[in-house]
């Protein structure tokens, strides 16, 4: 029986309410309920508790990814030695901006930025004005070598155009590359090397065009692959070798199809793409994409996890909810891009502050709440902008143990009474514009929606070269093109776009005897992705055996899904 109360919906002791937002239903439950005690911060022993959300999961992660900035770089200088740098913030965001060297050295204090909190107005508007004065990094970058035009990474070497990536050589224009070397033009692979066009892959060598395989070498164009040497347009096999078209043929015999592909030049990897789009369509897919063991677990892209509910992008997870983005992660719940223990609401905290709540771009440390770019092992900060090594800070400001235990409570209360405690930062705070953002990926909004929603939509001039060349002009052959290219601007052929071809990338396209791209970086990436489903789930029958299954293939979509039984039985 349904009991109405406050526009909340009662059975048993699962709670059913509606969004604010969107008004769609959404349940929390028991379990939600105990994840938000255990995750509430504690202040001289008493517990400040984390509510029930408002926002639906996924208007919680729309509102999350608003603050990721998506490959977009702008030229400015540096507000602190007026050095030219490279900055996911250009030079009118009304943000003070440091570049690396600058922001971690000790040639400013981000403690005097500090200021008391003011009872008499909300903290949002309070911790906006920090935001605009306290410097912040133009790129988010840790222990790079000659990787400049990279943001949210760590440890790249001669890398170029990477984003969400770390431990990386010499790879260029990807997303979520992780261990890789010689890679261009992929999302997210894992310990890869001489690949390229490939999505949701492991271990893939001397490959272009891999989709939810592993372990593979010597290949083109496969899906849903293991264990594969010398394989060509090929979906559902393992551990097979000199197969074309999922056919198997001698050495000899391969060697020839492969030849007659022609894929040195653009008009035969044009058709090829053709033949595999076609393949990938009459393939058979799981319910979700998967890798390693994974254990009442939902979502799509996950490797190793277990009792991972409505997850996307997630490798070695335990016990979490509603996370994109996550590695080595246990007990988060609506987070993007984190990693670590026990976090809720965070957003490119990587690692994420134990027990923490509401934060971004914050990496490390513990009792973290409402804090932006705080890095080095900070703890108990409340509301803090670009801190170091910081302890018992409130709005930037220092405080003893005792007085940040007495006064974070009340700022709790203060934020309770004007709706803000448990809620992340409101979208209208992001320093990018809608546009920018990675929710512009998964929520497309027009720039008049997005600007009745009150927040920020950012206009993209385009400066082509007069000398820019057609894509259609470009050779058709590696083989005939001159070291000339790298000096010229391209317009995409899809977009009009100008971009360029860097020294690095024809090099790699001569030794992997691959065309030259007609196609603007952006739209490369745009592509890639299409291949991602929804980061969310649906309710579908399996074509097979029409039991009822969770996965993110719509229900009209024309692919054959299959529930994990059929699909298992199919393919071994």
């Amino acid at each position: 029986m349904y009991i109405i109360a406050d526009n909340t919906y009662h059975m048993n002791m699962t709670t059913t309410q509606l969004c604010v937002k969107c008004q769609s239903p959404f349940g929390i439950t028991d379990d939600d309920r105990a994840f938000l005690e255990r995750v509430s911060p504690e202040f001289n022993g008493k517990k400040e508790l984390v509510p029930s959300p408002t926002h639906c999961p996924r208007c919680r992660m729309q509102r999350r990814l608003a603050f990721r900035n998506n490959g977009y770089y702008e030229h400015r200088t540096c507000d602190l030695t007026g050095n030219k740098t490279i900055s996911i913030h250009g030079p009118d965001s009304g943000y003070t901006v440091y570049d690396q060297k600058a922001w971690w050295g000790d040639g400013w204090d981000p403690l005097s930025y500090g200021k008391d909190f003011d009872f008499s107005r909300p903290f949002f508007e309070q911790f906006r004005e920090l935001q605009l004065k306290v410097p912040r990094m133009s790129l988010q970058q840790l222990g790079n070598e000659n990787s400049e035009y990279t943001n949210y990474v760590s440890y790249l070497k001669n890398c170029y155009m990477l984003t969400t990536s770390d431990f990386n050589q010499d790879c260029y224009y990807g997303f979520w590359i992780e261990r890789s070397k010689d890679c261009v033009n992929n999302f997210l692979i894992d310990s890869c090397e001489r690949a390229s066009g490939s999505i949701f892959s492991i271990g893939i060598y001397n490959s272009r065009d891999v989709y939810f395989s592993a372990n593979c070498s010597d290949c083109n164009y496969l899906v849903d692959c293991r264990g594969c040497r010398s394989c060509t347009l090929c979906s559902g096999l393992r551990n097979k070798e000199y197969c074309f078209e999922n056919m198997q043929y001698s050495k000899e015999e391969y060697e020839r199809k492969v030849a007659g592909l022609t894929l040195h030049t653009h008009s035969g990897t044009q058709q090829a793409k053709e033949t595999f789009y076609g393949l990938i369509r009459a393939a058979i897919h799981p319910p979700i994409h998967k890798q390693g063991t994974v254990n009442d677990s939902s979502g799509d892209f996950l490797i190793d996890t277990d009792n991972c509910t409505d997850c996307y992008e997630v490798m070695n997870g335990k016990d979490c909810k509603h996370v994109i983005g996550g590695v080595d992660i246990k007990d988060v719940r609506d987070c993007c891009y984190a990693n670590g223990e026990l976090a809720y609401e965070n957003c490119e905290c990587f690692p994420a502050p134990y027990q923490s709540c509401f934060n971004l771009n914050s990496y490390t440390g513990r009792n973290l709440l409402y804090c932006d770019m705080c890095m080095n092992e900070c703890q108990n900060l409340f509301g803090c902008v670009s801190l170091k090594k910081a302890k018992y800070c409130i709005l930037n400001k220092q405080y003893s143990k005792e007085e940040y235990e007495a006064l974070v409570p009340k700022i709790i209360d203060h934020m309770r009474q004007a709706g803000e405690w448990g809620e992340y930062f409101p979208v209208a705070l992001s320093p990018f514009g809608y546009n920018q953002s990675e929710a512009f990926d998964d929520f497309p909004l027009t720039q008049e929606q997005t600007m009745q929603s009150g927040w920020k939509w950012t206009e993209q001039i385009d400066r082509v070269a007069p000398d820019t060349v057609q894509a259609a002009s470009l050779p058709d052959a590696i083989t005939d093109v001159t070291d000339d290219i790298t000096k010229q601007t391209i317009a995409c052929e899809v977009t009009g776009k100008a971009f360029k071809i860097i020294p690095q990338e024809l090099r790699y396209y001569r030794d992997t005897s691959m065309p030259l791209p007609r196609r603007s970086p952006e739209q490369r990436r745009i592509e890639l992705l299409s291949a991602r489903n929804p980061r969310h789930l649906f309710e579908r029958p399996c074509m097979h055996c029409s039991k009822p299954m969770q996965t993110t293939y719509a229900p009209d979509r024309p692919e054959m899904v299959y529930c994990e039984r059929c699909y298992l039985e199919a393919v071994y």
